[in-house]
C-alpha cells in the first residue's frame, strides 16, 4: 500500500461514514469535485464499484461493505500506533541530555538548572559530568559543553566563552613555600598534573601561550603528582600538594589562591549539538538559554568576578 492509495482510504472511510460526498468534502476541507475524482481512483485501483450514488447521497455496495471493515480496522491500528509513536517521542523529546566537564558542571550548569527547569514544567534534565569528550551520537546527547578543541566535524555549534587558566595553590602550601616570582621559578615548586593531562592547550593552541608552556616544562622538572581526573587537581592544591594550573572562576570558587596573576592562558568553550536535535522544541529552548547565559558569563569566564569572600593567604 503506498501512501497515496492508503490517503484514498482515508477518504473512502470519511465518505461512508457521513453517507454523502458533499460532507465528507466539507468535512475534509476540499471540493466535491475533487473528493469525487479520488473516490473513482480508488474504484479503478480495487476493480469494483463502492457506492451507489442518489440525490440523497451514497450507500455502500458490498465490495464497499467489505472495505469499510477492513479499512476501519487497519485506520483503528494506525491510531493506536499513532498514539504510542507519539508517546515514546513524546517521552524522549522531553528528555534534554548535556554533558559538560567537572569543573563547568559544578561551577556554571548546576548554578542555573532551577531557572533552566522554570522554562519547560516538561522539562526533564540529564547531566553527565566527565573529562572525556564524549560522542552525542553514541551517548545519545543533546549537547556537549567543551573546552579545547571542539572535536568531531559532524558536530554543530559554537564558542560560547573564553576561559581564563592561572596557577593557584592553598593557602598551606604558599605557607610553607614562598610564592613564584615568574615562570621560570615553577619548576622550583611541586607540581600537580602531567603534561598529557592537559590535552585542550596542546591541541588548541600548543607553545603560543608561555604561562602553559612553562608550566609543563616545570612537570618534567621535579616529581608532578598526576591524579584523574583533573577535577581532583582542585582538591589536591586545597590538600597543599602543590601548583596547579586551573581554570580562573573555578580556582576562585573553590576559594584558592592564585599566584603569578599578571600570567594567563587561555581555552576556548564551545557549545556542541548534532543538527537535527532542533527539531525537538525543548532543545532550542535549551539551547538559546545556554547562549543567552554564556554571553552573561563573559566576565566570570575570564576571572574578572572574585567570590563575595576570598581567602588570605596565611603568614608564615
Amino acid at each position: 500500500m503506498t501512501e497515496a492509495n492508503w490517503d484514498l482510504y482515508r477518504l473512502f472511510l470519511v465518505v461512508a461514514r457521513t453517507g454523502s460526498v458533499n460532507r465528507a468534502a466539507n468535512e475534509l476541507g476540499m471540493s466535491q469535485p475533487t473528493l469525487s475524482r479520488r473516490l473513482k481512483e480508488l474504484e479503478r485501483y480495487v476493480g469494483a464499484p463502492l457506492f451507489f450514488r442518489a440525490s440523497s447521497g451514497v450507500k455502500l455496495t458490498p465490495e464497499g461493505e467489505d472495505l469499510r471493515r477492513s479499512a476501519g480496522d487497519i485506520l483503528s491500528a494506525f491510531d493506536l500506533f499513532n498514539r504510542e509513536l507519539r508517546s515514546r517521542v513524546g517521552q524522549r523529546s522531553s528528555v534534554v541530555k548535556i554533558s559538560a566537564t567537572e569543573g563547568l558542571t559544578k561551577h556554571w550548569l548546576l548554578p542555573r538548572v532551577k531557572q533552566l527547569r522554570s522554562l519547560n514544567s516538561r522539562l526533564r534534565l540529564e547531566l553527565t559530568s566527565t573529562m572525556h569528550q564524549q560522542s552525542l551520537a553514541t551517548s545519545d546527547l543533546d549537547f556537549v559543553i567543551r573546552m579545547g578543541d571542539p572535536g568531531e566535524s559532524e558536530l554543530i555549534g559554537k564558542r560560547v566563552a573564553t576561559v581564563a587558566f592561572g596557577i593557584f595553590a592553598s593557602e598551606e602550601y604558599l605557607a610553607a613555600h614562598p610564592a613564584p616570582r615568574s615562570l621560570a621559578q615553577l619548576k622550583d615548586h611541586d607540581i600537580i598534573g602531567l603534561t598529557e593531562d592537559f590535552a585542550g592547550f596542546r591541541s588548541e593552541r600548543a607553545g603560543q601561550m608561555q604561562l602553559a608552556t612553562q608550566f609543563f616544562a616545570a612537570t618534567e622538572v621535579r616529581n608532578a603528582l598526576r591524579i584523574l581526573p583533573v577535577a581532583s587537581h582542585f582538591a589536591a592544591a586545597a590538600e597543599g600538594l602543590g601548583l596547579a594550573l586551573l581554570a580562573v572562576p573555578f580556582a576562585h570558587a573553590e576559594r584558592l589562591v592564585r599566584v603569578l596573576p599578571n600570567e594567563t592562558a587561555f581555552l576556548n568553550v564551545w557549545l556542541l549539538r548534532r543538527p537535527e536535535s532542533d527539531l525537538r522544541k525543548l532543545t532550542r529552548e535549551v539551547r538559546r538559554f545556554l547562549e543567552s547565559e554564556f554571553v552573561k558569563s563573559k566576565s566570570w569566564f575570564s576571572g574578572n568576578q572574585r567570590p563575595a569572600h576570598t581567602p588570605t593567604r596565611r603568614k608564615s
